[in-house]
């Protein structure tokens, strides 16, 4: 038999999930970018919620704090 080489890996590989520290992914008003949500979340903050858990396809009854907290384990494998 003979003896194959062996490759030490000394370099893993990273993947970058979030931006590098220092860089904004939104500008200071982007918030106000889309008029429906922001009406929406000023004046019906409940309302709001459950569109959001919908978009997550989580019950709306949870909460978006829940329907966001499963969202990021499960992208993130927490």
């Amino acid at each position: 038999l003979a003896m194959a080489s062996h490759n030490v890996i000394t370099f893993q590989p990273q993947f970058l999930a979030a931006p590098r520290a220092g860089e904004w992914q939104s500008g200071l008003l982007d918030c106000c970018s889309d008029c429906g949500v922001c009406i929406c979340g000023a004046f019906c903050f409940s309302c709001l919620g459950c569109q959001v858990t919908g978009d997550m396809d989580e019950c709306c009854l949870c909460g978006p704090s829940v329907a966001m907290r499963t969202l990021y384990r499960t992208r993130y494998n927490i």
